[in-house]
């Protein structure tokens, strides 16, 4: 055995066969095209490229302007964002009702801002900080909508809603505030309100000349 090993071993390299052409030397194979020298290639993208390597690619240069990608969604009570258009949970407690609320701001512009926010809680006063005239779980809504008109007035919207055991409250309240120095304001407001229980709806006006110290 030892002796069949050595002289497999002390024929010159090219003499000796490939496993893909036993029968052949060396030499004789690759001239003949039996064998390939090249490294075999498992990438689709080489192609005919055999054993060459492909071009590391190139990162690209991050465009100063595109919108951040936003990280994995968090909520938390009482946190805010001020400059994100997302959405946020608040909690809120009171002598006269507790719970939570959801927001958002599906427009929020140089001129425009519009906010909605829907939630629920528990009135533990009746009609206290505008609600209904029970005590018992309730379902509110609300909507908040300023709109700048021109660099000396803005038209600014309050609508609040809250309904539970059998009574619906709502009030909506629109005011116009012209600037008309830079200390003095003139505001023009129309208020409505509407109780459900009592079937009893009043609406109020009026006009004030407000002056910032």
């Amino acid at each position: 055995m030892l002796a069949a090993l050595f002289a497999i071993l002390g024929q010159p390299v090219f003499l000796l066969p490939f496993p893909q052409a036993p029968g052949t030397p060396a030499a004789l194979a690759i001239a003949a095209g039996q064998v390939s020298l090249q490294r075999p290639c498992r990438n689709l993208a080489c192609l005919q490229a055999g054993w060459q390597l492909q071009p590391p690619a190139m990162m690209s240069k991050p465009n100063p302007f595109a919108v951040p990608r936003a990280w994995p969604g968090h909520r938390g009570i009482g946190l805010r964002a001020p400059s994100s258009r997302q959405g946020r949970i608040d909690a809120y407690a009171s002598d006269a009702r507790l719970g939570a609320r959801y927001g958002f701001e599906p427009i929020r512009e140089a001129d425009t801002r519009l906010r909605i926010e829907v939630g629920s809680g528990y009135r533990l006063q009746p009609w206290a900080e505008d609600g209904i005239g029970h005590v018992g779980p309730v379902a509110s809504g609300g909507i908040q909508w300023l709109q700048q008109l021109g660099d000396r007035a803005h038209l600014s919207q309050q609508l609040r809603v809250e309904t539970g055991r059998g009574d619906t409250f709502v009030r909506n309240a629109v005011a116009l505030d012209i600037v008309l120095q830079s200390n003095w304001t003139l505001r023009s407001s129309v208020e409505l309100r509407h109780d459900g229980a009592a079937d009893d709806t009043a609406t109020q006006g009026s006009m004030q000349l407000r002056y910032w110290f």
